[in-house]
């Protein structure tokens, strides 16, 4: 059993979160396997280095192969957020890749608990019962691998106690399948009740509601704490701001964290 650190001084992303684990775990080159195990030809993962303020780390993105020829007529993919145009997969059939998938039983359990966070913000949202949701941003072959991706990750990482930093998730409009809307997004804002977040000082968004609904998984504490690292791993973002769009997650010691938190 590990525990962990996040520190989101640069917000988060699935690929943010899927980098970083896979690093602590040793396990980068699994994740272009990923496809395989979703049984989802029309997928893809992609791994560069990339420098970031200096520092260097692996950036994985996950190719929708159907959106070939559409990314390359179009500026609308610039983001690692996922806010493609999609015809919505329901819950159900999220659930059916998930259940159909060669992973373990631990991480098709997190896969359809992070999922079930994003189904239920999204119905309180636009007030649809959740079997009816369409989803839009999270239900496109690369949403559905980093999500599941990192459930893999975290049921190998083993997660029993997570700490985290406050969140910056950026300001100012993003443009979704919905229209413009304010950041956070409010999928993500839902997601974030409870948590302690700021704006920072760069407009953009930071934060999406797959990073959101994967920290909200792990029920993180935000508590000053003394604790001692074992190993850190940096995972990057697409885009490029003037301070490094990376997430820094440390594995630290087998001594428990004895604070709880104030967020449920």
């Amino acid at each position: 059993m590990n525990n962990i650190y996040i520190e989101a001084f640069s917000g988060l992303s699935g690929n943010m979160f899927l980098s970083a684990f896979s690093q602590l775990l040793g396990k980068l080159e699994d994740l272009k396997e990923l496809p395989k195990q979703l049984h989802l030809p029309d997928a893809k993962v992609e791994i560069a280095m990339v420098n970031k303020n200096g520092i260097n780390c692996p950036y994985v993105e996950v190719i929708d192969l159907n959106e070939g020829k559409e990314a390359a007529s179009s500026s609308h993919h610039e983001h690692h957020h996922h806010h493609h145009h999609h015809h919505g997969r329901h819950l159900k059939d999220i659930q059916k890749i998930i259940d159909e998938a060669q992973i373990s039983a631990g991480a098709k359990q997190i896969a359809h608990e992070i999922f079930l966070l994003i189904g239920k913000a999204e119905s309180h949202i636009h007030q649809i019962p959740l079997e009816k949701i369409h989803f839009h941003e999270i239900s496109a072959v690369d949403s559905i691998v980093d999500i599941v991706g990192n459930a893999i990750m975290i049921d190998q990482l083993g997660v029993q106690q997570v700490i985290c930093s406050p969140i910056c998730t950026g300001f100012g409009m993003v443009n979704t399948q919905h229209g413009m809307l304010p950041v956070p997004a409010p999928a993500t804002a839902e997601l974030l009740q409870g948590m302690p977040t700021y704006a920072g000082e760069e407009a953009g968004e930071k934060i999406t509601p797959t990073g959101a609904a994967i920290l909200k998984y792990l029920q993180p504490s935000f508590v000053s704490s003394t604790y001692t690292t074992k190993k850190i791993a940096y995972g990057p973002g697409k885009k490029d701001f003037h301070y490094p769009n990376v997430v820094r997650i440390s594995l630290l010691d087998a001594a428990p964290i004895k604070k709880k938190s104030t967020y449920n």
